[in-house]
């Protein structure tokens, strides 16, 4: 326990007296989730928009002032044709143009369907398909404050008319705030991108000076050199895993749901499936170097593009998806939304901690094999 104990001691004191690791472990995570945190957000707003009115009526005015109205829309321009449509879209002056048809407002006195037409610059369909939706619902509005009002002068009349109201609820995020989503997400990645950093260059700067040869000629044996070298990543992480959601909690209004408890050992059981990772490219580096550049480009690309962070799962190819089970990174980030925003626990989360446990145990014990095998 000893030799532990002083390698641990002798790994803090490097961390603490390097800028670099400190600036990677503690203080980086911290800034970036401020950063990107504001910066991740699928929330369409101020939705550029040109109108083109054949109509001149009050329903035709009262429509435009429903999409002027919402938070959404800014009207930028009203056009005198239709040929005028593309060239807005095409030269990014609106990302919307409303064409309300002749005799629509006659048609909404009469009771009767009066189309519309809504053109969308699709360049970014995903800004496009939420833009869409945002003018459906504005139009449904519209629509259902008509039928309200047909169905009041009918009721003044004497007459009823059935109808069917839906009233709809948003659980765990009211507001639909993407960041809701995204900041969980934030919090994993920024954990994984440090602790594998900072876990496989301290190992490979250990022999770059030489004083791995000296760790193995003394009778330390090769499980204490890397308990005593990665269980201060692993303190750290913690530690900066608590100041993350502090900062999450005051900065974005995100508090978690769940047994923080919980959360800690889900998190303990990923850091050591990380930890495990940071050992086996330490193994196969020979540099710090070379270790960075492994982690940039072999590692965090398809964690980040397969765990679900950037995209849904459910969205990607059948081939592709297989793949995905290979990720830790995914079954964490279900624990971290699942705990943070919906306040789930073990019963619910078991599959995705033995999934994330067996990655973990094949990950560390290959790493710890070839570790054992480079220091004999």
């Amino acid at each position: 326990m000893q030799p532990i104990l002083a390698l641990i001691r002798k790994q803090f004191l490097e961390i603490m007296g390097s800028t670099q690791l400190r600036s990677l472990t503690l203080i980086a995570p911290l800034m970036q989730l401020v950063l990107f945190g504001f910066a991740a957000s699928l929330d369409v707003k101020n939705i550029t928009m040109a109108v083109l009115d054949y109509d001149h009526t009050v329903e035709s005015r009262r429509l435009v002032q429903s999409f002027t109205n919402s938070e959404y829309f800014t009207i930028v321009r009203n056009l005198d044709r239709y040929t005028s449509a593309d060239t807005v879209l095409q030269d990014g002056e609106a990302k919307m143009v409303l064409v309300i048809p002749p005799n629509f407002g006659a048609k909404i006195v009469a009771h009767e369907s009066a189309p519309l037409q809504a053109l969308f610059d699709g360049s970014d369909g995903n800004s496009a398909r939420i833009a869409s939706g945002y003018a459906g619902a504005v139009v449904a509005s519209y629509s259902q404050q008509a039928l309200l009002d047909v169905q009041t002068r009918l009721a003044a009349s004497g007459l009823r008319v059935p109808g069917v109201v839906t009233q709809t609820r948003v659980w765990y995020n009211p507001d639909l705030a993407s960041r809701r989503f995204f900041i969980p997400g934030i919090l994993g990645l920024l954990i994984l991108i440090t602790t594998v950093i900072a876990s496989s260059t301290a190992i490979v700067k250990e022999r770059e000076v030489g004083t791995l040869e000296q760790l193995v000629v003394s009778p330390i044996r090769p499980y204490q050199i890397i308990i005593g070298k990665l269980a201060p990543f692993a303190i750290t992480a913690t530690i900066t895993t608590m100041n993350l959601l502090i900062l999450a909690s005051l900065v974005f209004g995100i508090s978690m749901r769940g047994n923080i408890l919980l959360f800690f050992a889900m998190t303990f059981c990923f850091l050591v499936t990380i930890l495990g990772l940071g050992l086996f490219i330490s193994t196969i580096s020979k540099t710090q170097q070379q270790a960075s550049f492994t982690t940039s480009f072999f590692v965090l690309p398809p964690f980040l593009f397969l765990s679900g962070y950037s995209f849904p799962i459910e969205n990607m190819p059948s081939w592709i998806q297989p793949l995905t089970y290979a990720i830790p990174l995914r079954y964490y980030l279900i624990i971290m939304r699942g705990i943070f925003l919906q306040g789930v626990g073990l019963n619910e989360l078991w599959p995705q901690l033995l999934g994330m446990l067996a990655i973990g145990i094949a990950i560390f014990g290959a790493s710890f094999l070839r570790f054992r095998k480079n220091l004999e």
